[in-house]
């Protein structure tokens, strides 16, 4: 039932007071086909998860790889060769449990995102704060570590197993998640309240979307006017509002996507240019996305 021509809620009463579900219906088109633009190091980055566009190294892209690898944070270009250096740079300190976000802002803060969970069990996620390193300090120095968990999981694996999360951004200096399940193709936005000495973290739901796939990747534009979510299989380009959290009411587009077979895993998404996205795959490839591929949706 189409409830109006700009978009529409599903507004679900359940138990607790649950936030509206927001779904936005996506016009009929054919999926925009990936082809490759670069290729990134396999033995420097094996598993690509995350892409962030640095604001103060301009041209340098961060990336890494998640679980079982190397706790470190990997600059690029958009080619895929490294931006300087030989190696990647070490977050002192750290673990990579499942590194799966990574995000910053233009006074050159980094958050990377320890918050993977593909089967909901894990029972600590982490954030690691910290000042961007540069080709003239290519070094992690201080690095503020922010434990939590999710507070409305309650049994541990979670059966619904909507509590993974690939995706961290930061909007007027807060930072949020969007979370990734695998049972529909909802994702959930929270946000985190950084607290102060001796404090917990407090993390509040703000909203709920059908983001029709599992949500890997997300990234606010450089003027900080949109925001990318990225799924294995699709793209939105999100208009934020000047005000408020209601993120998913807004102008938006949207396109489907047909990456390679042999690099379908698509889980990193930054902004190339104002109207360009590039896209990596735990497979190595970099992907190029014009803004001009996605189509307006309802």
């Amino acid at each position: 039932m189409r409830l109006g021509l700009i978009h529409f809620f599903f507004a679900i009463a359940l138990q607790g007071g649950e936030l509206p579900l927001v779904v936005r219906e996506v016009q009929e088109m054919d999926a925009f086909q990936l082809q490759t633009y670069g290729k990134v190091d396999k033995k420097l980055v094996p598993e690509s998860s995350a892409l962030w566009a640095s604001q103060q190294n301009p041209g340098v892209f961060w990336t890494l790889s998640d679980s079982g690898n190397k706790p470190e944070i990997i600059p690029i270009h958009s080619d895929g060769s490294l931006a300087w250096g030989t190696k990647g740079i070490a977050i002192k300190g750290t673990k990579n449990y499942d590194w799966e976000a990574i995000t910053g802002d233009a006074e050159g803060n980094m958050v990377v995102a320890d918050v993977g969970n593909n089967i909901s069990n894990r029972r600590q996620l982490n954030l690691y704060l910290f000042k961007e390193p540069s080709a003239q300090n290519p070094e992690v120095t201080v690095v503020k570590t922010i434990s939590f968990i999710w507070p409305d999981q309650k049994e541990f694996p979670d059966s619904e197993l909507k509590h993974d999360c690939e995706s961290v951004f930061k909007i007027k200096g807060n930072i949020y998640f969007l979370t990734k399940h695998r049972r529909d193709t909802l994702t959930e936005l929270w946000r985190i309240d950084i607290p102060k000495a001796n404090e917990p973290a407090q993390l509040t739901k703000v909203a709920q979307f059908d983001a029709k796939g599992m949500v890997t990747d997300a990234s606010v534009s450089p003027d900080g006017k949109s925001l990318a979510l990225l799924t294995y299989r699709a793209v939105w380009v999100i208009t934020l509002p000047l005000t408020g959290e209601n993120i998913f009411n807004g102008p938006m587009a949207y396109a489907p996507l047909s990456p390679p077979l042999l690099s379908w895993q698509i889980e990193g998404c930054a902004w190339l240019d104002a109207q360009n996205l590039l896209v990596s795959s735990e497979q190595g490839d970099l992907f190029k996305i014009p803004l001009s591929a996605l189509k307006a949706v309802k």
